[in-house]
């Protein structure tokens, strides 16, 4: 198994992995590859085939006096356990490296994979609140 950076020619395999991904948001995605605001990782097999993606987006905080890291996406081809498990690992080295202090994680309701493997890395509820916004898209 290899992670490494993702490319723009990877965008629709990392898609298949996520749920609901949509389709007309091929534009969007290919430059949330590109860009340097985040890190957006894939891992292969050793045939050369995405089975997971792994994805921190970074905001400049005023409040933590640095950047803030936000797991975006995490997921892994038939929710092996194991491969989630080592890129949240993945993702939280990365963060560290770019200075933050924490990381945060956007969990979808349904996704009992992700939630279990954080929960199971010592995730749990903290200071950050969220609620769904509607109609932004």
């Amino acid at each position: 198994m290899r992670v490494r950076r993702g490319r723009r020619s990877d965008v629709a395999a990392a898609r298949a992995l996520l749920p609901a991904a949509d389709p007309r948001r091929e534009r969007f995605d290919r430059r949330t590859f590109a860009s340097l605001a985040g890190d957006v990782y894939v891992a292969e097999d050793a045939g050369g085939t995405i089975v997971g993606i792994v994805s921190v987006a970074y905001l400049r905080s005023v409040r933590e006096g640095r950047l803030a890291a936000v797991l975006d996406a995490a997921r892994a081809a038939a929710d092996s356990a194991a491969l989630l498990d080592r890129l949240i690992a993945f993702a939280e080295t990365r963060a560290r490296r770019r200075g933050c202090r924490r990381l945060a994680a956007w969990i979808e309701p349904g996704d009992v994979a992700l939630r279990t493997a954080l929960e199971s890395r010592g995730y749990g509820q903290g200071p950050v609140l969220a609620a769904e916004l509607g109609g932004a898209g």
